[in-house]
């Protein structure tokens, strides 16, 4: 199956209208840092992504960055906060598809994920489970814009 034809039908719950007032936000992506230290992964994944919230729980996202092998990862999430911790920071999960890694043209992935949102910026981190021969384990930290609420 062509890699932009399952990719285009994974993301397209992101066109469905969710709340009136949900959030859009731009993410620039970040940094990583792994658990395995001598395999010279990058860690300055930059890249570019859209998020917008479904529910008050549930955001969808989609974009590309530079992983950690150098190579560029497209991928779509959808994203469950059900722990509101207070103070901007909710806690829940990550999960969909991604490109670019080892042995795969597509893996599925699933992560414990924690936000903080403040009235125009965001940021995101992931725990990168380690999957081999797949992908390296790591924690990740990725900046967003909030341009719509």
């Amino acid at each position: 199956m062509n890699i932009r034809i399952l990719l285009a039908t994974a993301l397209m719950p992101l066109g469905v209208a969710g709340t009136v007032d949900a959030a859009e936000m731009i993410s620039v992506g970040g940094g990583s840092y792994h658990f395995e230290r001598d395999l010279g992964h990058n860690e300055f994944n930059y890249g570019l992504g859209y998020e917008k919230d479904w529910n008050e729980e549930i955001t969808w996202s989609a974009g590309v960055y530079k992983n950690s092998i150098r190579r560029a990862t497209f991928y779509g999430l959808a994203n469950w906060y059900p722990l509101n911790l207070g103070a901007g920071f909710r806690a829940g999960l990550s999960g969909g598809l991604m490109t670019g890694y080892h042995k795969s043209p597509v893996i599925g992935t699933l992560m414990p994920t924690l936000e903080w949102r403040g009235e125009h910026v965001a940021m995101q981190s992931y725990s990168v489970p380690t999957i081999k021969p797949y992908v390296d384990g790591a924690v990740v930290v990725q900046f967003k814009y909030i341009f719509s609420k």
